[in-house]
């Protein structure tokens, strides 16, 4: 076992949180203690050597460059979110959509559809996504566990398949830093395009997100939250606990004001172009072609210049169009900070222990166990595994991807196997980890964004997908044997359709949340 590493005691912190995460509600306090005793480790297990190391850790995590940028980004969409609401150009909008969408399959159709359609960014696609549509599936009773799960599903997914956006720089990045150590002399965004066949799990969650959206089906704890809404009219449990915070008392339109839809509209075109540009922009476009200037973008950047835009020009709309006095734009902006607040304490503990993790070495532990089961026939599925292990115990795809790119690249290399695969594997498996965690920024965001209850969302969605994480192992196993990856694709459909009817069907309903739940 390599020296980095702490063994097996390296996955007790992030473990520790996620279980008294979800089995007490008590998220903040929850992070807190999986940082304390990692930090505690760290420190030669002296517990109070480890709380002083604990809150430096923070301050290293929320201070570091990427961090923090996300988190004013963060404050500034609360602060677009208030000026939005002061303006009621969301409600405006969701009129005009209202009046065209009858159904709530049609509800969550569209939700599906426009989180597909901003692959730009996983973080902005999130953001819009879920304030466009959330006003809609409240109003046809889709529980905001639901629209959680939508958000998650139709968002990093995509985005991380997507030729355009920002995760193929990075990605495609980490795959020419390989092949340039090997030696290998291929086009890394060539590869690239080739593993996203191999990417079944990110293929398999969209796939089942319009499978259960098309058949109206659902099962387990969402079966569940989605009976509650439906028959009682309730989109939160009793006592859930969301994330953000959006009552209608909290941010008025005053009367005077004529809402437009294009209040709402314009800030957000604005915000996805500004992003767009400044994507291209930052990685020295026009300078560079395209797919290069996104390899180099700045990512963090990007996003923030975005999000700021809209910010200006809402302001502008307020007080130039709308005529809404500074005050009353001032206090919006105030109450949409408060929306925010504690997201941003979630995403900063959510941080530190994914770096406490990294540092107990969780990375090099997991793939030091893969290592010794691996052949070139196991390898896809083992790599899928083995990235999901750590994504789950990190909280993070991008840190997952840079710790396993320069081991199973090479030993993929070394063994002979297809490296579009293992690509693949490394990529997708990322991405279920994610899913799962309730330390991942992307789902934090996501229960943000929908406003709901964090661990309801995490509850809610962990079954699907450990399902399609489930069916992308048999296929990465399939796969390692020589079968095509696009005949495999097709069967893993076919096999999720079947597994998703059965359990919808005839799995048992009143079977308790593992870890509790705001509507038990």
């Amino acid at each position: 076992m390599p020296a980095e590493t702490h063994g097996v005691i390296s996955l007790l912190p992030a473990l520790f949180a996620i279980v008294l995460t979800l089995a007490s509600r008590q998220v903040l306090l929850s992070l807190f203690t999986g940082i304390w005793i990692g930090a505690t480790i760290l420190v030669g297990w002296n517990p109070i050597g480890g709380a002083a190391y604990s809150l430096q850790l923070v301050i290293n995590n929320v201070t570091e460059s990427f961090n923090s940028k996300l988190l004013l980004f963060t404050f500034l969409s609360g602060a677009m979110l208030g000026m939005i609401f002061l303006s009621g150009g969301m409600n405006a909008l969701a009129q005009r959509i209202i009046a065209r969408i009858k159904t709530r399959k049609q509800a969550a159709l569209g939700t599906s559809v426009l989180g597909m359609l901003i692959f730009v960014d996983s973080y902005a696609s999130t953001m819009i996504t879920g304030s466009v549509m959330r006003p809609i599936t409240d109003k046809f009773d889709i529980s905001r566990e639901k629209l959680a799960y939508l958000l998650d599903s139709t968002t990093s997914p995509v985005v991380s398949v997507a030729v355009v956006s920002t995760w193929v720089g990075f990605e495609v990045g980490l795959i020419r830093e390989q092949f340039a150590s090997l030696g290998i002399d291929q086009s890394a965004f060539v590869v690239f395009l080739q593993s996203i066949p191999f990417r079944f799990y990110s293929l398999l969650a969209v796939a089942l997100v319009f499978i259960l959206v098309v058949m109206d089906w659902d099962f387990g704890p969402m079966q569940r939250a989605e009976r509650r809404a439906k028959e009682e009219g309730k989109v939160l449990g009793d006592d859930a606990d969301p994330l953000i915070e959006t009552r209608e008392e909290d941010i008025v339109t005053p009367d005077y004001v004529d809402s437009r839809w294009w209040y709402f509209a314009a800030p957000i075109v604005t915000l996805v172009a500004v992003t767009g540009f400044g994507l291209l922009y930052s990685g020295g476009w026009p300078g560079q072609v395209p797919v290069e200037a996104l390899k180099d973008a700045a990512t963090a950047d990007a996003i923030l210049w975005g999000v700021f835009s809209a910010c200006a020009l809402l302001l502008a709309i307020l007080v130039g169009h709308a005529r809404v006095e500074l005050e009353a734009v001032s206090d919006a902006i105030f109450e949409g900070f408060k929306m925010v607040m504690f997201p941003v304490a979630v995403l900063s503990l959510a941080w530190t222990i994914g770096s406490v993790s990294e540092a107990l070495g969780v990375g090099p532990f997991v793939v030091s166990v893969a290592q010794g089961v691996i052949t070139p026939e196991l390898l896809p599925a083992v790599v899928f595994l083995a990235a999901a292990i750590i994504s789950f115990s990190i909280g993070t795809s991008w840190g997952t991807m840079g710790i396993m790119f320069p081991v199973a690249v090479p030993l993929a290399y070394q063994l002979g196997a297809p490296l579009p695969g293992a690509i693949g594997a490394i990529l997708t498996g990322s991405l279920f980890g994610d899913h799962c965690s309730p330390i991942s920024d992307t789902t934090v965001l996501s229960s943000m964004f929908a406003g709901a209850d964090h661990v309801d969302h995490v509850n809610t969605q962990i079954p699907y997908a450990v399902l399609c994480g489930a069916v992308a192992t048999g296929l990465f196993l399939a796969s390692g044997y020589g079968v095509g990856s696009l005949a495999l694709l097709g069967i893993g459909v076919v096999a999720l359709f079947a597994l998703a009817y059965y359990l919808s069907q005839h799995a048992d309903v009143s079977v308790p949340n593992v870890f509790g739940s705001s509507s038990d």
